[in-house]
């Protein structure tokens, strides 16, 4: 896979646009290329799937875009991503060669969603911040420092009313990844890797997250799966939760292992 060269990375943390690499931009890494959406073959399956499952794998999607930019080997495939996902510069139509998180803006977008009333009623508390969400992508295609990841997520988590506690507690610490210790990373991991084997296997960030996890060791083994509630939680994810509760100024995450929010 091309790598950053040292120049890139000092234009990135200094704030400048990226520089492109002459020889343009490989995937040769995991031996994929990012082309056109996995999980949503054709425009019934974009209905067929319900608004507050579109709203969550759009969540999850920008914050696992985020943490692989932010990664030495997995950025150049964050920007590429990036770039395919607002290549036409909106997300107004439904396009066969879109990514799956292109898919998911759009049908949020234009409500074409199933038409249950329960459906539609999650419909009408979506509220899109689009023109944050195109700035998001166009830095990262850009190769450009992220601003404001802090408020930004927050904004995208209230317009997306994302109400799982889990994947909030994920946002918390996604927006800081930069700073993580190892613990907390292992966190953030872990229970991204189970949202994402238990609602979106064929998403095409997850097999990136997944190599990435193999090759940092950031995923806990025989860890309780966050998305199975019913279930309590292992003692190795509370110590590990635990301890990542202290690094991130207000993220009360101990807390909510204690009360059984987070297993």
């Amino acid at each position: 896979m091309e790598q950053y060269t040292a120049k890139q990375w000092a234009e990135i943390e200094g704030g400048h646009t990226m520089s492109e690499n002459k020889k343009g931009l490989s995937l040769s890494f995991i031996g994929k290329e990012v082309t056109e959406s996995r999980m949503f073959r054709s425009k019934g399956k974009v209905e067929g799937t319900s608004n507050r499952a579109m709203a969550d794998l759009a969540f999850m999607n920008m914050l696992a875009l985020y943490i692989l930019y932010h990664e030495y080997d997995f950025a150049p495939v964050a920007k590429s991503y990036a770039k395919k996902t607002i290549q036409n510069g909106n997300f107004n139509n439904f396009r066969t060669g879109g990514t799956d998180l292109y898919m998911t803006l759009n049908s949020l977008k234009n409500g074409t969603s199933t038409a249950r009333e329960k459906d539609q009623m999650q419909q009408d508390r979506i509220n899109l911040p689009e023109v944050k969400i195109k700035n998001f992508l166009n830095q990262m295609k850009m190769g450009r420092p992220i601003t404001g990841p802090q408020s930004f997520f927050m904004q995208l988590e209230r317009g997306l009313d994302i109400q799982n506690s889990n994947y909030r507690s994920i946002r918390r610490l996604t927006q800081d990844w930069p700073r993580l210790n190892g613990m907390q990373k292992q966190l953030v991991i872990t229970r991204m890797l189970q949202y994402f084997r238990t609602n979106a296997l064929r998403s095409e960030l997850y097999s990136f997250i997944r190599d990435m996890a193999r090759s940092q060791g950031l995923e806990v083994k025989n860890a309780h799966n966050a998305e199975s509630p019913k279930m309590r939680g292992s003692d190795t994810m509370a110590k590990i939760g635990a301890a990542a509760a202290g690094a991130v100024g207000g993220f009360a995450i101990g807390r909510a292992i204690g009360r059984g929010s987070i297993k």
